[in-house]
């Protein structure tokens, strides 16, 4: 208790460049012998050992003459050796004034040698000093039998043969704890070092399984938005169809709000990775916060009607109209809140409040406060401190019912939902009482914008001027629903198609393009190889050519890539129809000629 303090401020007196363990170790020895000589000192002239205590003076000048000899940058081991040869002096000097190898002084002896084993490494040190020790003793007894130092009356030679024999006993009883000790060491050292190396393959293998898992959900990212495109963008494309009945039109707007949905749904596998990696990124733009809140709500309609429950939505009078925050993250955690609460919900109802409080002190930003209310089973208590983590999936009995399977889901909704709403800046909670229902709800700051300034209706436009344009993508279903929804805009665009990097490299390099769009995942060629050839190799304007890319690879490696290689922009797949016509429009200068369709 009272060592560690001392050893403390010792260090902190020392000199910066001179706080090793092993300096510390021993100046602490050091001073630690004069505080016991000098006190000793005075108690052996008190008693009348006078001689003892002029020797108990002269060893502690000795040790003083080493700390100051280390002070001065002698190197420790010559410094030390000083101070062990005092106090070996001291030692042998005692014990020569009283009765030589017998003396009580020698047990002193046996504890000198063991003092290098803190401040120095090498053993050879202590094994030095070992046998410095021993052969004193041997050089003691030898005086003794020679009578250069006087026995103790009535001391035989056997006595002095005892005494020796027992103090070489000990000085190899010591050698041998020593040595000991030392094999331990090396034992001990060699599994360390066989755990840390197993500890580094392991860590190894923990890091290319996070790449190959992060690699695995871009390709199944990709793979699955694929099929997704075509599926959106003839839903779009029928959207715009004048002969489609209400009815019919109402159908394939439940359906866009599905794959919007099962889009989503693909997205959180992404997101989750995103988070993992410290990587999600909130992107706020203004919005109509009544439209996004309808429209979110409505998307599940048709499974409450199939379900048979009430699904009521109550806006609050003083929600603002016109906010800005990121309406796609806000409309992620409505989703994942409504959809639990229709799959655990058989009979009442399922309720999102929308309410809004103003900040006092600045009317254009307050706190947007969601709640999402169902009368299912509810959530026991043990239940409701896991369900906000990852891959946590419910079962009917978490929940209270009477069967035990699992619903379906990932499990990551919650804990995607929780970690996006920490980034707005708020905080999602659970209330739910067994048997009674439960109710997630959730408050984050946001800020009020004046509406923007009104624009005539959308109107459906036919583009007439004439353009040329290059699909590379090795799905031939997604280079139909391109080709069909630019052609719908523009009628007399000249649409070429390749079905691979490849053949889309020898077609840009002998024909010049207005623009391209390029797939970046594909069997032969990736779409970024094709454009680093395209910029790097081409002549003008070969090289100049304008490239979006379509991809459903949007991880954030795959958009620097993009940027390195010079492809002016990057669209997800699926991609809005109204976005890509626009950007199409805007890279071929092609935006002031349209008539109205």
């Amino acid at each position: 208790m009272l060592t560690r303090p001392f050893l403390v401020s010792i260090k902190r007196l020392m000199p910066k460049k001179r706080r090793s363990a092993h300096d510390v170790y021993y100046v602490f020895f050091a001073l630690s012998a004069l505080s016991s000589l000098l006190p000793l000192s005075w108690l052996l002239f008190a008693i009348d050992k006078n001689v003892t205590a002029y020797s108990a003076l002269v060893g502690a000048a000795g040790v003083v003459l080493s700390l100051l000899l280390w002070f001065y940058k002698l190197p420790r081991i010559w410094a030390q050796a000083v101070y062990q040869s005092t106090l070996m002096w001291l030692i042998l000097f005692n014990a020569a004034q009283q009765g030589g190898v017998t003396s009580p002084s020698m047990v002193w002896l046996s504890i000198v040698p063991l003092l290098p084993m803190f401040s120095f490494d090498s053993r050879r040190v202590v094994s030095f000093w070992l046998g410095v020790s021993f052969v004193s003793v041997l050089g003691m007894l030898a005086l003794q039998f020679l009578d250069v130092i006087p026995s103790r009356p009535g001391e035989t030679p056997s006595d002095l043969m005892y005494g020796a024999l027992t103090y070489t006993l000990l000085c190899y009883a010591e050698w041998s704890l020593i040595d000991a000790v030392d094999s331990m060491n090396v034992t001990t050292l060699r599994q360390v070092n066989r755990n840390n190396l197993s500890l580094k393959r392991l860590s190894q293998d923990l890091r290319q399984a996070n790449a190959h898992k992060d690699q695995f959900l871009a390709i199944v990212s990709h793979e699955m938005r694929t099929p997704l495109n075509a599926v959106m963008g003839y839903l779009s494309l029928m959207s715009t169809d004048p002969k489609l009945e209400p009815e019919s039109k109402e159908f394939v707007t439940g359906a866009q709000n599905s794959a919007a949905h099962l889009l989503t749904v693909i997205n959180d596998l992404l997101d989750y990775s995103q988070i993992q990696n410290g990587k999600v990124a909130m992107n706020p733009q203004i919005f109509n916060l009544h439209t996004m809140l309808q429209t979110t709500h409505s998307t599940l309609s048709p499974r409450a009607i199939d379900l048979g429950l009430s699904y009521r939505v109550d806006i609050a009078p003083n929600v603002p109209e016109w906010v800005c925050a990121d309406q796609h993250r806000l409309t992620q955690v409505m989703i994942n809140l409504l959809g639990n609460a229709l799959k655990f919900t058989d009979l009442g109802h399922v309720e999102m409040r929308v309410s809004f409080v103003p900040c006092p002190h600045d009317p254009q930003s307050g706190e947007l406060l969601v709640s999402v209310e169902d009368t299912g089973p509810g959530i026991p208590l043990e239940a409701q401190q896991r369900i906000f983590e990852p891959f946590v999936q419910l079962t009917r009995a978490d929940k209270g019912r009477a069967s035990n399977d699992a619903l379906r889901g990932n499990g990551l909704g919650l804990s995607i939902s929780d970690t996006l709403i920490k980034s707005h800046g708020g905080e999602l909670r659970v209330d739910s009482t067994p048997g009674k229902g439960s109710t997630f709800s959730f408050q984050i700051p946001l800020r009020v914008v004046p509406p923007p300034q009104k624009s005539a209706p959308v109107q459906e436009r036919i583009h007439t001027t004439q353009v040329k344009l290059l699909i590379v993508d090795d799905h031939a279903v997604n280079r139909l629903v391109a080709k069909a929804t630019i052609q719908r805009a523009m009628p007399n665009a000249c649409i070429e198609e390749a079905e691979n990097g490849t053949i889309g490299l020898s077609k840009m390099t002998h024909a010049h393009y207005d623009l391209v769009l390029l797939d970046l995942v594909m069997p032969d060629i990736d779409g970024i190889e094709v454009m680093r050839r395209v910029r790097n190799t081409l002549p003008p304007p070969f090289r100049d050519v304008h490239v979006i890319a379509l991809t459903a690879n949007v991880a954030g490696d795959a958009l620097e890539a993009c940027k390195e290689v010079g492809i002016d922009e990057v669209m997800p797949k699926p991609f809005d129809r109204h976005s890509l016509i626009n950007r199409v429009l805007h890279y071929c200068g092609q935006a002031q000629t349209a008539i109205p369709r």
